[in-house]
């Protein structure tokens, strides 16, 4: 884990706002890589299935393994999506997103009210996202299943938790209400239909395995990664409660890439609304040493080692420290 460093040349406060202005531009992105990778994706998900049929089973595990890589890049481009970073055109970004969010159970609108509430008021009692993690009056033993349920069950586990968030949002527009509710009918619409067509043609193999054995372990991979950016910290703000990684190796560079940098957590927590190709450049800006922050780690697996020695307990947020200080 390596310290918060400075930036070579700190700019004066002009410079600064003219930076966060450029970083804000979503012009730039290579907006070619989400449709290039649900190439790639489909392509292997049937490559699994035709591996499978023809018993070449190990080639099959390998199809899975790269199918639930991509299935993670997929669901960070969701996340990208909520946002409204993930295409510079608003009807293309609201578009994929519907897409994607319908793919893992969890509108794009569901998704977009109850992360901003994350956003908001990150590791509070009021992060819905993060419930019991966030909630002192749960106890122990229910936060340790609420955790095996969402790192083993992810892909089941994390539409209910969207699902009680956005129910406890009782201040919602009338017109977001109406559109969770048409973006619910649309995605059981969608699935009834895939689900007739595949009974029909007796399609259930092909399902199970080219869908979802990669997208029950993508689900998986995102629930850890959500552990690894937040689970386990006490902090009270943004940089304090999210765990940043920065790995200059070719490989870590490369995964980071692959993934929307999603690693550069806490400069995603200061800046939304950055498109995910500028979060490298702005995070030494936003780590520059001048705030309290949790220390950036050098890779995954460092920030993983870290995280997994607090799921004994599993918690997040600085309310933790104070209701420990009141018994």
């Amino acid at each position: 884990m390596s310290q918060t460093t400075t930036p070579d040349t700190t700019p004066n406060a002009a410079e600064l706002r003219t930076l966060i202005k450029r970083w804000h531009s979503n012009e730039g992105g290579a907006h070619w890589v989400h449709p290039l990778s649900t190439l790639v994706h489909v392509g292997f998900m049937a490559a699994a299935v035709w591996t499978w049929n023809h018993e070449l089973w190990p080639l099959t595990v390998g199809c899975w393994f790269i199918c639930t890589l991509i299935g993670h890049a997929k669901v960070v481009a969701f996340h990208e999506a909520s946002h409204g970073t993930l295409h510079p055109r608003p009807l293309v970004n609201e578009f994929q997103g519907i897409m994607l969010g319908n793919l893992i159970l969890i509108p794009l609108s569901v998704y977009r009210a109850v992360h901003a509430h994350h956003h908001a008021y990150i590791s509070s009692d009021k992060d819905y996202e993060f419930w019991p993690f966030v909630d002192t009056r749960v106890s122990l033993g229910r936060r340790r299943l609420a955790a095996a349920s969402e790192l083993l069950f992810g892909f089941f586990h994390s539409p209910l938790v969207f699902l009680r968030g956005v129910l406890k949002m009782h201040d919602l527009p009338t017109r977001q209400k109406v559109r969770i509710a048409l973006e619910y009918a649309l995605m059981i619409g969608m699935w009834v239909a895939a689900f007739v067509i595949i009974e029909r043609n007796d399609w259930w193999t092909a399902f199970l395995v080219g869908y979802f054995v990669p997208a029950f372990l993508t689900g998986n991979v995102q629930a850890l990664n959500r552990y690894i950016e937040h689970m386990g910290l006490v902090g009270n703000t943004p940089l304090t409660n999210t765990r940043t990684v920065v790995d200059k190796s070719l490989l870590g560079y490369a995964l980071s890439w692959t993934w929307l940098h999603i690693d550069y957590h806490g400069t995603h927590h200061r800046y939304a609304k950055i498109p995910y190709y500028h979060l490298p450049e702005a995070t030494p800006h936003v780590y520059d040493g001048s705030t309290p922050a949790v220390p950036i780690f050098s890779s995954y697996w460092e920030a993983a080692k870290e995280m997994v020695r607090t799921l004994h307990d599993p918690r997040i947020g600085g309310q933790w420290e104070k209701s420990a200080a009141t018994k």
